[in-house]
C-alpha cells in the first residue's frame, strides 16, 4: 500500500486475517505521520467494537509471524495497547503470551511497558490488577509491579513487599526501585523495608531484587540517598549467591549514576566470588569493568582483573573480558605501563599470556610499549624478573618484548644492564631479523642506546659467524622430509583458515563460490527490469607475511623448553 488505508479497507484487512502481516510491514509506509494515522484508525475500531485487536494475539495470528516479522508487529500493536480498551484480564494474557514469544530478545519486554502505560492512563485499571494480586490471582501477580509503578504508591508497594513471600514481594521491591522518590524521607522509608527484609533472613533471588532497586534508586536521585546506604549494600552482598552475584555485575554498567568508590569496592568483593561457568554474568562483568575504566575507576577494576585472574580454582581467560581488554590497551598509556610491570611482576599465566595475546600492531610482532620509569622503580632483580617474563610471554610478538627490555635499559644499575642486553642478543635478535629494525629506529640520545649498540654488534658477529660456515649437504633435509614439513605447513594454515571462518561476522552476509580456473568472477544480476545485467569482478591476490623464530627451525624443543622456563619461573621469597 503506497496510502495510508481507509477504515474500510483496515476491517477488511482484519476480517481476511492480513491485519498482523500488515502491521509488520507498517502497511507500507515509511512516514511516522501516515503510520500515525493508522493508529489512530485501529483504536477507534477497537474502541469502537467493530473489530478486536486483542483477537490477533488470542488466535496466534501475530505469534505465527516468523522472526523479524513478529517483532515488527509486535512493537505496532505496543504503539496501540495503551490507547485500547479491554478488560485487565484480557489484555495481561496478551501481554503475557506477546513477552512469551518473544523469549530471550531485547524487545521481548517491550508490552510489559505498553501495559504500564495502558495502568496510568485508566487508574482504574491498576487498581483491579493490584486487588487481584493480593487475592492470589496468578497473572495479576505477574504484572503487579507495572501496576505498581503506574500509580506511583510507594505505601503500597511497601506494604506488599513486607506482607508476601512469594512473585508478589519480588514485584512490589521492583515497583519500588522504579517509582520516583521526592525526597530523602520518602527513600529512607523505602530503605527501612530493604532493611527490615534483609533481618528477615531473605534469600539470594530476593538479595538480588533488593539490590536491582536499591542501586535504580541511586543512580536516580543520588542527592537524597539515605546516609548509610553504603553499609546497607555491603550488607546486601555479603557471602553472595549466584543471583546476587549477577546482580552486582549488571549494576556495575547499568547504574553508572550510583558509583562511588565504597559501592565499586562492595560490588567488586561479592564478584570476587563469580564462577566462570556463568557466561551471562561474566558479559555482565565485563561491561561494568569497561563503565569503570572509563569513569574514574579505573584502579578498582585492575585490581579486580588482577585478584580474578591469578585464583587457581577458576579457569576464566584475560580475552573473555575483550570489552575491558579493549578499553585497557586503547585507555591512559600511563594506566597501561603500570598494569604491564604489574602483571610481569606477578607472573600468572593468565595475565602475561592474555597480555601477550591482546596486544596487537601493525604487524604480528606487537606493539612497543613504553613502560613509564616511575613503574620500574623497582629492585634490580624484580626488573630483571619481568624482562625474563616479557621474552617468555611476548617472545612471538618480539617487537613487545624488545621494547619492554629497552624500556628497563633506559633506568637500570649496570649490572641488570648487563644481563638485559644478553637478553636482546639471545634470544631476540638470535631469532628475529625484525628487532633490529625496532632497535635502529632508537634515538642516539636514547638512554638505552649504549646497550643496544652492544646488542647490535653482538648479533653482528653472530650473523658473520653463520656466513663463514659452508653449505654441509649432509645435513640438508632429504625431498621426502621437506615433503612432509610441507604437508604439516599446509595442514596447520588450513586449520586456521578455517578457525578464521568460524569467528567471521561477515561471512554469512556474503555469498560463496568455488571457481575452478581463472582469474575472474562474472554473475548476472537481475536489474529489476527483467534484465540481467553482468558483473564482472576481476580476482587479485592477497596474502600476509610474518617473520618465524630461527630457533623454531633448527632446535623447536630447546626454544620450547627456554621459553617455558621463562614463563614459569618465580622469584624466591
Amino acid at each position: 500500500m503506497e496510502t495510508a488505508p481507509t477504515t474500510e479497507e483496515l476491517v477488511e484487512l482484519f476480517k481476511r486475517g492480513e491485519l498482523a502481516s500488515q502491521m509488520a510491514r507498517r502497511f507500507g509506509l515509511s512516514g511516522r505521520s501516515d503510520t500515525r494515522v493508522i493508529e489512530e484508525r485501529c483504536i477507534a475500531l477497537h474502541n469502537a467494537r467493530t473489530i478486536d485487536l486483542l483477537a490477533l494475539v488470542e488466535n496466534n495470528a501475530l505469534q505465527k509471524l516468523a522472526g523479524t516479522d513478529f517483532f515488527l508487529a509486535s512493537h505496532f500493536f505496543c504503539q496501540l495497547l495503551p490507547e485500547l480498551q479491554a478488560e485487565p484480564g484480557r489484555m495481561m494474557a496478551c501481554v503475557d503470551a506477546l513477552v512469551t514469544r518473544g523469549g530471550e530478545d531485547g524487545a521481548a519486554n517491550q508490552p510489559n511497558g505498553a501495559f504500564q502505560k495502558w495502568c496510568a492512563n485508566v487508574p482504574q485499571r491498576a487498581s483491579e490488577v493490584i486487588a487481584g494480586a493480593h487475592q492470589g490471582d496468578e497473572l495479576s501477580s505477574h504484572h503487579l509491579s507495572f501496576a505498581l509503578t503506574a500509580t506511583s504508591d510507594l505505601a503500597e508497594a511497601r506494604r506488599i513487599a513486607v506482607g508476601y513471600e512469594d512473585v508478589r514481594r519480588h514485584a512490589a521491591i521492583a515497583a519500588l526501585g522504579r517509582i520516583e522518590h521526592q525526597n530523602s524521607e520518602s527513600s529512607s522509608d523505602t530503605f527501612a523495608v530493604f532493611k527490615a527484609l534483609l533481618e528477615l533472613g531473605i534469600g539470594d533471588p530476593v538479595r538480588a531484587s533488593v539490590l536491582h532497586a536499591t542501586m535504580e534508586i541511586l543512580a536516580r536521585c543520588p542527592d537524597i540517598a539515605p546516609a548509610d546506604a553504603n553499609v546497607f549494600i555491603s550488607q546486601l552482598v555479603m557471602n553472595p549467591g549466584k543471583f546476587t552475584i549477577h546482580q552486582c555485575a549488571r549494576a556495575l554498567w547499568v547504574y553508572r549514576e550510583a558509583l562511588t568508590p565504597d559501592i565499586v569496592a562492595c560490588l567488586l568483593g561479592a564478584l570476587d566470588h563469580l564462577e566462570s561457568a556463568n557466561k551471562g554474568t561474566v558479559e555482565e562483568l565485563d561491561m561494568g569493568l569497561q563503565v569503570l575504566m572509563e569513569h574514574g575507576h579505573a584502579e578498582a577494576a585492575l585490581s579486580f582483573v588482577t585478584r580474578l585472574l591469578s585464583r587457581t580454582d577458576d579457569d576464566l581467560e584475560l580475552e573473555t573480558l575483550d570489552s575491558f581488554t579493549r578499553t585497557l590497551l586503547a585507555g591512559s598509556s600511563d594506566v597501561l605501563s603500570r598494569v604491564v610491570v604489574r602483571w610481569l611482576k606477578l607472573g600468572a599465566p593468565r595475565l602475561c599470556g592474555g597480555l601477550a595475546k591482546a596486544i596487537q600492531g601493525p604487524g604480528l610482532d606487537g606493539a612497543p610499549l613504553s613502560l613509564k620509569a616511575v613503574d620500574l622503580a623497582i629492585s634490580p632483580t624484580e626488573q630483571l624478573f619481568i624482562c625474563r617474563k616479557a621474552v617468555g610471554w611476548f617472545f612471538f610478538k618480539p617487537t613487545t618484548a624488545s621494547s619492554v627490555l629497552v624500556s628497563v635499559l633506559r633506568v637500570c644499575d649496570m649490572d641488570t644492564c648487563r644481563e638485559v642486553r644478553k637478553l636482546l642478543v639471545d634470544p631476540l635478535l638470535q631469532n628475529y631479523g625484525g628487532v633490529r629494525e625496532y632497535l635502529g629506529s632508537l634515538a642516539p640520545e636514547d638512554a638505552a642506546s649504549e646497550a643496544v649498540t652492544w646488542a647490535l654488534a653482538q648479533n653482528d658477529s653472530y650473523l658473520e659467524a653463520q656466513r663463514t660456515i659452508p653449505p654441509i649437504v649432509e645435513l640438508q633435509p632429504s625431498e621426502h622430509h621437506c615433503r612432509i614439513e610441507r604437508l604439516r605447513i599446509s595442514d596447520q594454515m588450513r586449520d586456521a583458515h578455517k578457525q578464521a571462518e568460524s569467528g567471521s561476522v561477515f561471512l554469512n552476509l556474503v555469498s560463496r563460490s568455488v571457481l575452478l580456473y581463472g582469474n575472474r568472477s562474472l554473475t548476472f544480476v537481475d536489474d529489476g527490469q527483467d534484465n540481467l545485467r553482468p558483473m564482472e569482478i576481476n580476482l587479485h591476490s592477497h596474502g600476509i607475511s610474518y617473520e618465524m623464530p630461527r630457533m623454531e627451525v633448527i632446535d623447536p624443543v630447546g626454544l620450547e623448553y627456554v621459553l617455558r622456563i621463562f614463563r614459569h619461573e618465580r622469584m624466591e621469597e
